[in-house]
């Protein structure tokens, strides 16, 4: 009998559960069809998965998909607040068709306006809260407060590397300047280097020439003479005795007395 009895509980509680969740989807997707075109009625089916829809996904993740305060906490704030619109918007949509069949006022286009701007911002709300969830996955946060930990201490060595920069430099400007002295005196340490020095030098022994002179055939001339030359005077018969004496008179003992 207990048994028979849970299970009635069991069927009591999905009935009316899924019967009043059917009538308030039903609602809602008669307003949302009145805001459509004819011939766009089906997109009404998609809008809701922000209100009747979207509560029950959001359920079905907070008990089986998420891991972690953040995807737990999102998934089970969307499911209050698609309950929420769920519930305002089939009760517009219940008030609408009253006021159209004469039962209450009518809807003034003020009240129709924010009701459809609350419809898609309970859309946008939902599409948003999908990226949040996937966000807050414990691989990506982790990889997060990783990466955020590295380029602190990037920002840190950035920061203490130029704090200490100018301290390398006073330590190696000395090093340096030798460097460079050595460097310059190699390649301008003397005057030829430097390009001095290398003066030309021209000769003063060689003769000029007179501006303006003419040809002259003075040369030819002297070559001519020079190739019949005057036959040199032969010298003078002087007898041997003389020679010896060293002039040209006899010796006394040559003379007969």
């Amino acid at each position: 009998m207990k048994a028979l009895l849970k299970f009635v509980a069991l069927v009591a509680f999905f009935v009316i559960g899924g019967g009043l969740l059917a009538y308030a989807a039903s609602r809602s997707l008669d307003f949302i069809q009145s805001t459509l075109p004819a011939n766009d009625q089906v997109l009404g089916y998609f809008a809701l998965l922000a209100t009747s829809g979207g509560m029950i996904g959001w359920l079905l993740v907070f008990l089986f998909r998420a891991d972690g305060i953040i995807q737990r906490g999102t998934s089970l704030l969307m499911v209050l607040i698609d309950f929420l619109g769920e519930a305002a918007l089939f009760t517009m949509d219940t008030l609408y068709r009253s006021g159209e069949n004469g039962l209450v006022g009518r809807m003034t286009p003020d009240e129709i306006r924010t009701v459809i701007l609350g419809m898609s911002a309970l859309i946008a709300l939902n599409i948003f809260a999908t990226i949040v969830f996937e966000l807050g996955r414990t691989e990506v946060l982790r990889e997060i407060a990783e990466g955020a930990a590295r380029d602190l201490v990037l920002f840190k060595a950035l920061a203490q590397i130029e704090k200490d920069s100018e301290t390398v430099a006073d330590e190696m400007m000395e090093e340096i300047v030798g460097q460079w002295r050595g460097s310059f005196r190699s390649a301008f340490g003397t005057a030829e280097k430097l390009g001095l020095g290398r003066y030309e030098i021209k000769d003063q022994t060689q003769p000029r020439r007179a501006p303006g002179r003419g040809l002259s055939i003075w040369p030819f001339l002297r070559k001519g003479k020079a190739s019949n030359p005057v036959p040199a005077p032969e010298p003078e018969q002087v007898p041997i005795e003389a020679r010896r004496n060293g002039n040209g008179a006899k010796s006394p003992q040559e003379n007969p007395t």
